[in-house]
């Protein structure tokens, strides 16, 4: 299926959602509230294996670009989902994981769509998962292909409680800078409130709770459109990679980067694409090795 055009692609996926979506998205007069039972029991439901490999498909085969079918449904089947993950409309953060071949693997951890409407940001999320499939890496890899569902539904960077996720991290300086970094750099933009709390909303829960339980040694973080491969990380050899250019954009308060890579000495690699796909999947097949290698230095 391809788009050509984003109401188009907003519609669809909205579409899609919806089908599979919780109670939750029910109108207030037409719903009940569940015994705690019950919910337990729509919970478990939601977040059955057969149920997740089913929202897996139909939401990642909406975005744009080439896709093998056969590769994405054997990686849907395998897709998981950590206790608590879901969006603020309940919709499940499902992830994807891969074990690496090597005796003492490196764990590699990749977010995409952290904002919703970078929609080019799920195709590669997608290709990756797809190409797990068919190889055995030397790392071990977890992929979170639609950490931010309800903004991709709505087509919005924010989420479903208009917060920038990517300015929500709790970093050291969130409470002193966050809101006066986003009044005075960001000129109060609605894109990218930060919201009144770091950590606040629940797919940045979710975000955590895969640091956490997975312990990356690197984290990819995928973008669009700036056209850069954005490093956050100790001064390594650039890599040969004619796709994107290399170099740094910088950090800000609540970011990832200034989360995992200035506090927590874990390099974060934001790969921002550009505003439109290329003809193949060659450059995401490149890139993916070329992180491979990556790892292999000393990033502490």
């Amino acid at each position: 299926m391809k788009f050509t055009d984003s109401k188009i692609f907003k519609h669809s996926f909205f579409i899609i959602l919806l089908s599979y979506s919780f109670s939750s998205f029910a109108t207030e007069e037409t719903k009940q509230t569940p015994t705690p039972d019950a919910a337990q029991g729509d919970v478990k439901s939601a977040t059955s294996p057969a149920n997740i490999a089913d929202i897996c498909m139909q939401s990642l085969k909406a975005f744009p670009g080439e896709s093998n079918s056969k590769l994405l449904l054997e990686a849907c089947k395998r897709a998981l989902v950590l206790d608590d993950c879901q969006s603020v409309n309940g919709v499940p953060i499902y992830h994807y994981d891969h074990t690496g071949k090597d005796k003492t693997p490196k764990r590699i951890l990749a977010f995409s769509l952290i904002h919703g409407d970078e929609t080019h940001a799920g195709t590669v999320g997608r290709y990756w998962m797809e190409r797990l499939e068919e190889i055995e890496p030397r790392n071990e890899w977890r992929v979170i292909p639609v950490l931010n569902p309800d903004g991709v539904k709505q087509y919005t960077r924010y989420n479903a409680n208009k917060i920038d996720l990517n300015r929500n991290f709790p970093t050291k300086d969130w409470d002193e800078l966050a809101q006066k970094y986003w009044k005075l750099h960001a000129q109060s933009s609605p894109r990218r409130f930060p919201g009144s709390q770091s950590g606040s909303e629940p797919e940045t829960k979710c975000a955590l709770k895969h640091i956490e339980d997975f312990k990356p040694d690197f984290i990819i973080s995928i973008h669009t459109p700036l056209n850069v491969l954005d490093f956050d990380g100790p001064r390594v050899p650039a890599p040969k990679y004619s796709y994107l250019p290399w170099r740094s954009l910088g950090h800000f308060p609540g970011s990832l980067g200034r989360y995992m890579w200035f506090e927590r000495s874990v390099p974060v690699l934001t790969m921002e694409l550009k505003g439109t796909l290329p003809k193949s999947n060659s450059p995401f097949e490149t890139l993916q090795d070329l992180i491979g290698t990556l790892v292999k230095y000393d990033m502490k």
